[in-house]
């Protein structure tokens, strides 16, 4: 038989699955609540427990999803256990190609303006 209580006198149908949660919530939150919940037409504590339940399981599958990456990440450092510094330059890979000639970069000519050559002379130049 279980011992009688002060609660277990007061609360006559308390399940041993459940637990009472009291906590501190800003008044226009739970007011708002309330008024979202009545107009639901359902109770305060199914839609906590329910918020409380989709939390859990978010969180829950966060962490299993962290699990994985940290497994994979475990598994690719164990099978490259070492590497190996680069110890050239760029440029002396861009050298070492074959084709370093044709894609070398060189800057473009800056035009100048022969201010003694009319515009009109200059244009007549490019139509020979």
């Amino acid at each position: 038989m279980k011992k009688q209580t002060h609660w277990n006198i007061f609360s006559t149908n308390q399940r041993s699955d459940t637990k009472l949660v009291t906590l501190r919530v800003p008044n226009y939150l739970c007011n708002d609540f309330d008024q979202i919940v009545k107009f639901k037409r359902g109770t305060r504590t199914s839609y906590l427990v329910n918020l409380m339940e989709s939390f859990v399981v978010s969180e829950v599958n966060k962490i299993k999803d962290t699990n994985r990456i940290n497994d994979f990440i475990s598994d690719i450092q164990k099978r490259n256990p070492t590497t190996t510094p680069l110890r050239k330059s760029k440029n002396s890979f861009r050298r070492d190609r074959d084709d370093y000639e044709e894609t070398y970069y060189e800057p473009p000519m800056v035009p100048t303006l022969d201010e003694e050559v009319d515009w009109q002379d200059r244009l007549a130049s490019f139509e020979n």
